[in-house]
């Protein structure tokens, strides 16, 4: 049972650990201060533990702690996915282009032409060239959103950037 008196002394940290938010996760030192303790406690106003929480962290800290600690926890785990997708070839790492990368960049935009979804992430990348995106010349880019065909596309962002 977490008191006061303990809490006061060796509070860490406080957030809670489900999404409906019943249960907390209280950090708190060791007496000896090597260790740090996780204590699961309910949220219930009758209980000894959280009244204790209470005159460490407010309920509103105690929200804001929450979303925060789920920010950084979201951001670690997109960072560990990035570093697999890279290591298992699953994305494409421009930082290790090769010139082995250069066949199938061709083979993505000369052939399987059916499909759109390559057709619409191909016109999206080109309008983040900076030259593209901040062109004034509106036709030449409508007709680069208008393209057809991958072919197309790149014809019309080449004729931009010229």
């Amino acid at each position: 049972m977490l008191t006061e008196a303990y809490l006061k002394e060796n509070f860490i940290d406080a957030y809670f650990i489900d999404n409906e938010r019943q249960n907390i996760e209280v950090l708190s030192k060791s007496e000896d201060g090597k260790k740090a303790i996780s204590t699961i406690i309910p949220w219930d106003t009758n209980n000894v533990s959280f009244e204790a929480l209470k005159t460490v962290i407010s309920v509103d800290q105690l929200h804001e702690r929450t979303h925060t600690k789920k920010q950084e926890e979201r951001k670690l785990f997109e960072e560990q996915v990035m570093r697999i997708a890279k290591k298992e070839g699953m994305i494409f790492d421009e930082t290790k282009l090769d010139t082995s990368a250069y066949g199938s960049i061709v083979k993505l935009l000369f052939y399987d032409n059916e499909n759109g979804d390559h057709l619409f992430a191909l016109k999206l990348a080109l309008f983040e060239v900076e030259k593209i995106r901040d062109s004034e010349n509106i036709e030449l880019k409508k007709a680069l959103r208008q393209s057809k065909t991958k072919v197309d596309a790149l014809l019309n962002a080449l004729k931009i950037i010229a």
